[in-house]
C-alpha cells in the first residue's frame, strides 16, 4: 500500500504532501496539479513498464530523459520537471536521472491501472484505440488506456459480442443498478460496420451508433471497459494480479446523481477486493458520500451505521450486499484539495478530510469549493426571503 507521496516544484504544483487512505479523493479547480500528481505518481511507481512500452513502439531510442518525459506527459511537457522539482514515495527520492535507466524486456509489470479523464477518446466508437494511433500530444495514460481496452476486448472476452450488460463482469447488484441508472433496458454490442467493428446500443429492434447516445452513456462506456479489466473471471490476456492500485479521473463525467452513487458502489467493491484507489473529481457527491462515511465510522453501534450506509446508497439488507460492505468501515477514506491559496502562485494540496462544515477556513467549510454555490445560494435566499417578509410586515 502507497502511502505518502510528496512533490514540490512540478509545473503548476509547489508542493503537495499527500498521505493515501484506502480510498482517497482529489479535488480542486482544473489545471490545479491534480492529474500531473496522478500521472506523476505512475510515472514512479511504473516507470519500468512505461519505458518497456516505449522502447517496444520505438518512441524512445537512445532513452533520453526529456524525450521520454514529452511522449509520458504530452509533446513539449518535459520541461514540467525543473532543476528544482523534488518527487519522493514513501520517503525515497525519485529523480529526473531516475528516469531513462534500461529495464530489462519483459520483466516489468504495471501496478498502477490508470482510467484518464479524456478516455473517451482512447475508445472512440470502437474496442480501443491501438497505441500507435495516438498523436504525440497524447499522455501515455491516454495512450495505454485505450491499448488495454483493445487489447481485452480483441483477444480477453472471446466471441462475446454483448458488452453490456455482461454476466460474468460486474456483480449482479451493481450491474442491475448501472442498467436502471444508465442504460435503462438498453444493450451495448459489438457489430461490424464498414469492415470495423463498433459499439451500438440495442433498444427493441433499432441500433443508435455511439454518437447518437447520450453524453453521459458516452462518458460511462469507456469507464465501464476500465472497469472490466479489472473484475470478473481471469484473462489471459489482462493479468488483474498486477495491479494494486486503480485511479479514476472524473468518474462523474456526463452522469446523474443517482448514477454516480452506483458508481461509488464499485469503488467500494474496489477497496473491497484490496486494490488502493485514487479519484480525482469535481463532483459533491463523492465528498458528500466521504463525509456521511468518516462521520458513521466513529459510531459506536455497529448494527445502526450499517443500517444507515444501507440507506445512504438506498439498498436492501441482503447476503449479497452484507457480504460485499462487511468489514468496510475499517477502511479509511482521505480528501486533498489542489490550488492555490493565499498570496502563492503555485497550487497546493491541502489534507481537507476532515471536511469540517463548520470550519473557519473556507476551503475546509466549502470542501474545497464543491459546496459553495449552494451553501451560497441558501444562504441569500435565506438572507432575501427574510428581509422581504421584515418589508411587508
Amino acid at each position: 500500500m502507497i502511502e505518502h507521496l510528496h512533490i514540490e516544484n512540478l509545473g503548476p504544483i509547489g508542493d503537495a504532501d499527500i498521505h493515501f487512505g484506502d480510498l482517497t479523493f482529489f479535488v480542486g479547480p482544473q489545471a490545479s496539479g491534480k492529474s500531473l500528481a496522478l500521472e506523476t505518481l505512475k510515472l514512479v511507481i511504473d516507470r519500468d513498464s512505461i519505458i518497456e512500452m516505449l522502447d517496444k513502439y520505438g518512441y524512445i531510442f537512445g532513452h533520453n530523459t526529456d524525450r521520454i518525459l514529452n511522449m509520458y506527459y504530452g509533446n513539449g511537457l518535459a520541461g514540467l520537471w525543473s532543476p528544482s522539482t523534488e518527487v519522493s514515495l514513501d520517503g525515497i527520492p525519485f529523480k529526473r536521472t531516475d528516469i531513462p535507466k534500461n529495464v530489462q524486456e519483459g520483466r516489468a509489470e504495471e501496478s498502477i491501472f490508470y482510467i484518464p479523464a479524456q478516455r473517451v477518446l482512447s475508445v472512440a466508437d470502437g474496442p480501443g484505440k491501438p497505441f500507435m494511433s495516438y498523436n504525440s500530444d497524447t499522455p501515455y495514460v491516454n495512450r495505454a488506456f485505450g491499448e488495454t481496452v483493445r487489447q481485452f476486448i480483441q483477444y480477453g472476452i472471446g466471441r462475446q459480442t454483448v458488452l453490456f450488460p455482461m454476466n460474468s463482469r460486474l456483480k449482479s447488484h451493481i450491474r442491475s443498478r448501472i442498467d436502471k441508472s444508465i442504460f435503462h433496458g438498453a444493450s451495448i454490442v459489438l457489430e461490424e460496420v464498414d469492415m470495423q467493428r463498433k459499439m451500438v446500443m440495442k433498444v427493441e429492434d433499432m441500433k443508435i451508433p455511439i454518437m447518437s447516445w447520450s453524453a453521459g452513456q458516452k462518458e460511462f462506456m469507456p469507464l465501464l471497459l476500465g472497469i472490466y479489466c479489472l473484475s470478473g473471471p481471469p484473462s489471459k490476456v489482462l493479468r488483474r494480479d498486477p495491479y494494486k492500485y486503480v485511479v479514476i479521473e472524473e468518474p462523474e463525467m456526463g452522469l446523474h446523481p443517482n448514477a454516480i452513487i452506483d458508481v461509488i458502489l464499485q469503488i467500494i467493491e474496489f477497496i473491497q477486493t484490496g486494490y488502493q484507489v485514487i479519484v480525482s473529481t469535481h463532483s459533491s457527491v463523492f465528498l458528500e458520500f466521504a463525509w456521511a462515511f468518516n462521520n458513521l465510522k466513529t459510531m459506536t453501534n455497529v448494527t445502526a451505521k450499517y443500517n444507515a450506509l444501507y440507506e445512504l446508497f438506498h439498498v436492501r439488507e441482503i447476503p449479497r450486499m452484507k457480504e460485499m460492505l462487511a468489514g468496510v468501515f475499517s477502511k479509511d477514506i482521505h480528501t486533498y484539495y489542489f490550488g492555490k491559496t493565499g498570496q502563492r502562485e503555485k497550487s497546493t494540496a491541502r489534507d481537507i478530510t476532515a471536511l469540517d462544515v463548520w470550519s473557519d477556513d473556507p476551503i475546509m467549510e466549502e470542501w474545497g469549493g464543491l459546496s459553495s454555490f449552494a451553501s451560497r445560494a441558501t444562504d441569500i435566499v435565506s438572507q432575501y426571503t427574510a428581509d422581504s417578509i421584515l418589508s411587508n410586515e
